[in-house]
């Protein structure tokens, strides 16, 4: 219990890496970096006040196959957001209620962290 309580910053980062490789893992067409929706998206956020430089990955789960065929989910049914002034609690809650209003997505299917200095 001790080691949790020395060790958060290590374990919000490692769920944070966890949620980011499920999210290219599991997600939509990634080939290359983000889509375009993606970097839309982050354009949009990073003009909050107090954000800062901003990175968005959305997660698409795969729908199953219908007796039509396979036809792919075009929403987003999860996002990951990752931002320089996430650690602000009001800058956090702002990046929520608007990934939610963009994607219509419930609270719970969106996860905000706080970006490493330098950043990518």
């Amino acid at each position: 219990m001790k080691w949790l309580k020395e060790n958060k910053a290590v374990l919000w980062m490692a769920a944070a890496l966890i949620a980011a490789v499920l999210c290219l893992a599991l997600g939509g067409e990634k080939s290359g970096g983000a889509s375009q929706e993606e970097r839309r998206i982050a354009q949009v956020l990073s003009a909050i006040e107090g954000a800062g430089r901003v990175e968005v990955a959305l997660y698409y789960a795969k729908e199953r196959e219908s007796t039509m065929g396979i036809s792919p989910n075009t929403q987003p049914t999860g996002a990951v957001v990752v931002a320089q002034g996430a650690e602000n609690l009001e800058v956090r809650l702002s990046l929520i209620r608007a990934i939610r209003t963009l994607l219509g997505l419930p609270e719970t299917a969106v996860d905000v962290f706080v970006m490493e200095e330098g950043g990518r």
